[in-house]
């Protein structure tokens, strides 16, 4: 097997909105740098690149012209490209607060197709391992319970009326990393999942995490060493203590919350490394890709938007307005779902915010020892909450250009990686 990996700095030399909150803010300084990182995969005829980008999310006609790009400069045919969900990025999705600028994203577009063809540039022979940690802080569930049985993100126990936590939390770090046979690190792949954003409300330009973890590694394991950081899972996960915290400390965020939680996850990801000694035998790389059809769910008589306040309010009273349009000009939703078999190992791909519990069952389904689930991949569908999450409202599962799939959405997402990892491990191997 072949790799190589590239990166580029995508961070503004000036102030432009930044994308993730409900109020328009402007990124006025870096705080550290914003970048495209990439790895391509190459085995006999198949080549597929990966693409990690520091940004809150991308649009599907953005990544589709960056794609068609790539085909014509570079010849590849399979770019995956995904976002960390940085909330302290440039506004890079129309719908979002804030505008997005038509420089930045021109900027974007030929840092990504620059660093696919460096990438396939630096293709050499690598020798291909996998292991996963696990964390027992950092990426709790973030949706709270309220006595009335509804549901609301950040409603922990120092609110009157909290009746515990909804979900689960997903405390794996899987890795998959890449050494030249001579022993050097040549690229790491790590995940884990939870809402990078300790810092999240800042007007500033950061990689948030993902920034202190990429410190972290290179800083151990060499300063050339691709890191290409995969969210999992995290539609409804942060780095919020939401139980037993009735005062309300969160130790995971803020300045001092970003260095603790990037050096925790970045140590845990170097533990993982150190630990797996022995390297994959004749690993194989295998690629499936599907395009789900997903239709809008109909805006619900019982959710009224009024009752809301501020952003909040607008935002979902300007959606229950666009509603009937979105669904006849809209619906049903492109949703493409990929599975990259990687030796024993497998990145499942999807291009919401899926819910943790949703990525379980794909961890479940999967036959591969390691398995990545990577969101906000070749696309922004909004967040994919369960069922359940539906029934109790809130913010990250209420209708709105937020969240806007049928119900049933995450349980065909899981349905079809789970097809597609049958598929690339169809060779009768199990590793799981």
């Amino acid at each position: 097997m072949y790799a190589g990996t590239a990166w580029q700095d995508i961070t503004p030399k000036e102030p432009i909105p930044l994308g993730g909150q409900m109020h328009v803010r402007m990124g006025e300084y870096t705080h550290d740098s914003l970048t495209v990182n990439v790895v391509v995969f190459e085995q006999g005829d198949l080549r597929v690149a990966l693409v990690s980008c520091d940004l809150c999310a991308l649009p599907e006609d953005f990544i589709a012209l960056v794609k068609a790009a790539c085909r014509e400069a570079h010849g590849m045919e399979h770019v995956l490209i995904a976002c960390t969900h940085t909330h302290v990025g440039p506004c890079t999705v129309p719908w979002m607060v804030g505008e997005t600028m038509p420089w930045f994203m021109g900027g974007l577009h030929e840092a990504i197709v620059r660093a696919v063809g460096e990438g396939v540039e630096d293709l050499e022979e690598v020798e291909v391992f996998a292991g996963k940690g696990f964390l027992e802080q950092m990426g709790w569930n973030r949706r709270g319970l309220r006595e009335d049985g509804t549901a609301e993100m950040y409603w922990g126990s120092w609110q009157e009326g909290f009746a515990g936590i909804e979900g689960p939390r997903d405390g794996e770090v899987p890795v998959i990393f890449a050494r030249r046979p001579a022993g050097e690190m040549k690229v790491v792949i790590p995940s884990f999942s939870t809402h990078p954003n300790c810092v999240e409300g800042e007007r500033y330009y950061s990689a948030d995490v993902v920034g202190v973890v990429r410190r972290v590694l290179r800083g151990a394991l060499g300063d050339d060493v691709g890191v290409v950081y995969l969210t999992g899972a995290a539609g409804d996960t942060a780095p919020s203590i939401m139980e037993n915290n009735p005062e309300n400390v969160q130790p995971w965020r803020g300045e001092a919350g970003l260095q603790r939680s990037g050096k925790y996850l970045g140590g845990e990801i170097l533990k993982v490394i150190a630990a797996a000694i022995v390297p994959m035998v004749e690993p194989e790389l295998r690629f499936e890709r599907e395009v789900l059809e997903i239709p809008m769910r109909p805006w619900p008589d019982s959710f009224d938007p009024s009752t809301l306040q501020g952003g909040h309010r607008e935002f979902f009273t300007k959606s229950k307005e666009m509603w009937p349009q979105m669904m006849k000009e809209e619906s049903p939703i492109q949703v493409p779902v990929n599975v990259l078999r990687i030796g024993d190992a497998a990145i499942c791909t999807n291009p919401g915010e899926l819910y943790c519990q949703l990525g379980l069952e794909i961890k479940k389904l999967s036959p591969a020892a390691v398995t990545v689930v990577a969101e906000l991949t070749d696309g922004c569908v909004g967040y994919i909450p369960t069922a359940a999450a539906i029934a109790r409202g809130g913010y990250s599962a209420n209708p709105g250009r937020q969240c806007k799939l049928a119900q049933e959405a995450g349980e065909w997402i899981v349905e079809a990686t789970g097809r597609m990892l049958a598929e690339v491990f169809s060779d009768g191997t199990s590793c799981g």
